[in-house]
């Protein structure tokens, strides 16, 4: 641990107490806030601080990102305008096709994606493995990963690894075992969905949750036809279904829940389970708009999620704080519904705490320095005031305009250049592997 404080200061910052104008934030060595306050007069001469002058910019807590797919970066645009159930078989189609070499790189573009556009913690269901949970901890951001399985026997990504759901729900306790602890790194089952996995399969993945203490990161009623689906199969609702299998007396994050009925929101209010909204991919699949209000009135346990680029087609979370916010009040004809303050919060503090990392999301004295800065020199910016703060960060920012990034106190962004990253040549390994995919399903 070293003994001096990083100081940053800047024109505002967003904390839980409100907006502070003319703002400081400092951090120890060991990357834990020492300080979130107004700027002191001390700070900038003070021989045992290195102090960051950020002029022209605000500070924010890091980004939280409650639902994606990160190797699916090579993925995007697949199936621009087909339906849900179309464009899953097309993109599964070209997910037969990666290799392991492939999601890797997938993952890399999309932590250079996330991390440039302000994310600094993120919950994923693919491929996983140790090799690929080191990428993350080497870019220095954290992760709830899920190693996605479908059915005991079923192997998710033949080209990737050859492990079906048994293995993967072996390598998951083994993966939690050894990233037990790990300030980066949460390890989780990833059961697909009720509609793709079979009922003994989740009922064992629950029983193994339990014992094991490890979470579950699934899908739930992401459209009306798995409800249907489901209701035909079983005679319940997905929730209901799941609930009668046992998987919420384990620690749950359930992604989209666009079509819950109101027992089942009860439900998962009920048993704590956390859930992800994402409205972008929501509405380009035609799947339709989440309950947001119900399940704030509910007081469920929410996170802001962008899904996989394939069906989004980025990974700026600023994308889905302002659509998560003035979609319900265009859909329910009112502008008091949702709150920009309450999205906000759930992209960061809330989202934080979603996914398993309570020490994250907030600034203020005794958390995790996960914080960004912002640009405000632009004219989408023009004219700013601190008091409208949040305003600007709901409704008028964007990814672009994140100019630095420290996550547990570690400098991963600064003015344009990755510094953990070599985004260049991600970018053009990402380009090489997406020309191979599509030259593989053309001569399929």
């Amino acid at each position: 641990m070293s003994d001096y404080e990083t100081v940053l200061r800047a024109d505002a910052m967003l904390t839980p107490a409100g907006v502070v104008a003319d703002a400081e934030l400092a951090f120890d060595g060991s990357g834990r806030i020492t300080y979130a306050g107004s700027a002191r007069p001390d700070a900038a001469s003070a021989s045992d601080r290195v102090v960051h002058e950020l002029e022209g910019q605000v500070l924010m807590p890091g980004l939280v990102n409650g639902h994606t797919h990160s190797a699916m970066t090579l993925l995007r645009g697949v199936s621009d305008d087909e339906g849900f159930m179309p464009w899953l078989a097309a993109v599964q189609a070209l997910e037969q096709h990666l290799t392991h070499d492939d999601v890797a790189v997938g993952l890399q573009l999309a932590m250079v994606e996330m991390i440039e556009t302000g994310t600094t913690a993120f919950a994923d269901m693919y491929h996983w493995d140790a090799e690929l949970i080191e990428l993350v901890r080497a870019a220095g951001m954290r992760a709830l990963v899920a190693l996605a399985s479908f059915a005991p026997d079923a192997v998710g990504f033949p080209g990737v690894s050859p492990w079906n759901g048994a293995d993967a729900t072996e390598q998951t306790e083994a993966l939690a075992a050894q990233y037990s602890g790990d300030a980066q790194v949460r390890i989780a089952y990833g059961p697909h969905a009720p509609y793709t996995c079979p009922p003994e399969f989740l009922s064992d993945i629950a029983r193994r949750a339990v014992a094991h203490g490890i979470p579950i990161h699934t899908h739930i009623s992401e459209s009306a036809a798995e409800v249907a689906q489901i209701e035909e199969r079983y005679g319940a609702t997905p929730a209901a279904h799941l609930d009668a299998l046992g998987l919420f007396e384990a620690e749950v994050l359930a992604a989209h829940c666009v079509h819950l009925t109101e027992d089942e929101i009860a439900l998962l209010a009920r048993t704590g389970t956390a859930v992800s909204h994402n409205p972008v991919s929501n509405l380009k699949l035609g799947n339709g708009i989440a309950p947001l209000p119900e399940w704030q009135t509910a007081g469920l346990r929410i996170s802001l999620g962008t899904d996989s680029v394939a069906s989004n087609n980025t990974l700026d979370l600023f994308e889905e704080i302002k659509t998560g916010t003035i979609l319900h009040r265009g859909a329910r004809q009112d502008a008091a519904i949702v709150r920009a303050s309450d999205v906000l919060d759930i992209a960061t503090r809330r989202g934080a705490e979603a996914i398993g990392f309570p020490e994250t999301g907030a600034l203020e004295a005794g958390r995790l320095a996960d914080v960004i800065a912002l640009d405000i020199t632009g004219s989408a910016a023009i004219p700013f005031e601190p008091a409208a703060l949040v305003s600007h960060l709901g409704f008028s920012a964007t990814g672009g305009d994140v100019r630095h990034v420290f996550i547990g106190g570690r400098h991963v962004y600064a003015e344009g250049e990755h510094l953990t990253l070599d985004a260049d040549a991600i970018r053009l390994r990402a380009a090489e592997a997406r020309a191979r995919l599509s030259a593989a399903a053309r001569d399929a």
